[in-house]
């Protein structure tokens, strides 16, 4: 009869340290490499807002490239954007403003060295948004929800060039377009802020996110 042979357990044992080895030094490479997907989500939303704001520009609603000329600016900017978005949940009806600097948009004025960007995002920071489709949500806050889930909301003020004046170093003369990438989950919402000409500028949060593995030109306030 022939003996049959078999791994020893000293053997295996050497096999599983082997693989535990492996396997520690492999995860955090897998991890790495797998794409962030609220960053993902973000890029996208930003593509997003730049397209669909340039095609609203262009849009029969604006015949003069002027988004300041339509009657109540901040609603007619809301409806044009969302209609061009696949959205499935749409408010911009809400009379909810966010309350932050009284009332003022927050853009960075770069000739006023006290200011700074974190202005811009402080907007979109001072408020917390439920989520209006379940139960408690906020019936006027966010203005819509993409099918991706992503929130947006603002569209409180207009695009008036002739009110271009500065508080405290702010403009006021912007709309400004929050961005929620995860809804109304724990990562904080990116700012935006948007001229009667269509020119995007970000807030410092999305600036630092834009920084990472994007060639696209970032614009500042002029």
């Amino acid at each position: 009869m022939k003996k049959k042979s078999g791994f020893t357990l000293a053997e295996l044992m050497i096999v599983l340290t082997i693989l535990g080895i492996v396997a520690a030094v492999l995860t955090p490479i897998v991890f790495n490499a797998a794409p962030d997907e609220n960053r993902l989500k973000f890029k996208k939303a930003y593509y997003t807002l730049q397209r669909t704001t340039d095609a609203v520009l262009n849009s029969d609603t604006y015949p003069e490239g002027d988004m300041s000329k339509a009657s109540n600016a901040a609603k007619t900017f809301c409806y044009a954007f969302s209609d061009m978005l696949n959205t499935m949940y749409d408010n911009c009806e809400g009379s909810g403003a966010l309350s932050a600097n009284s009332g003022n948009a927050f853009v960075y004025n770069p000739s006023n060295a006290s200011s700074s960007l974190d202005t811009l995002d402080s907007y979109c920071t001072s408020a917390n948004v439920s989520d209006p489709m379940a139960a408690g949500g906020s019936s006027n806050l966010p203005k819509f929800i993409t099918q991706d889930g992503i929130f947006w909301w603002g569209f409180d003020y207009g695009f008036d060039p002739d009110d271009a004046t500065y508080t405290s170093g702010i403009r006021t003369d912007y709309a400004v377009v929050c961005v929620d990438v995860d809804g109304a989950g724990g990562e904080s919402a990116f700012a935006f802020g948007i001229r009667n000409d269509g020119k995007v500028i970000v807030g410092n949060k999305a600036r630092e996110w834009l920084k990472e593995g994007t060639n696209s030109v970032i614009h500042t306030d002029n």
